[in-house]
């Protein structure tokens, strides 16, 4: 190591002394439309409250136990097109997700379809 790469490195530990260097402990959600695949809990659709790690709280959610992709077959599908069947909880006000380990973005269509499904 030169003598100029030390100085240089020596500058950035200054930069970085106190700096936070980990992520925050929870991030705020903006209430948007999600599908929630957790390791226990199974899949859940909601509206994001917020996440902190692999633990998400949803406002208005409903467990999905099974369900028939409005178009494909997949979750991915289940949230971009939405679903024309299935086995749906009623909505609970608010949910704890502990274990998730995807949270997928839905669109409008979806979301819509989501919300008025029947539920079992």
């Amino acid at each position: 190591m030169n003598l100029e790469t030390l100085k240089t490195a020596i500058e950035v530990a200054k930069m970085l002394d106190g700096a936070e260097t980990t992520a925050p402990n929870s991030v705020s959600g903006d209430g948007r439309a999600v599908i929630v695949r957790s390791r226990d809990a199974g899949v859940q659709f909601g509206y994001l409250d917020k996440f902190d790690g692999s633990t998400v709280y949803l406002k208005n959610a409903r467990q999905m136990w099974s369900w028939t992709a409005a178009e494909g077959g997949t979750l991915l599908d289940c949230a971009t097109h939405g679903v024309k069947a299935g086995k749906f909880s009623t909505v609970s006000p608010a949910i704890i997700v502990i274990g998730a380990c995807a949270i997928i973005d839905c669109t409008d269509k979806a979301a819509k379809t989501l919300t008025d499904a029947k539920w079992a």
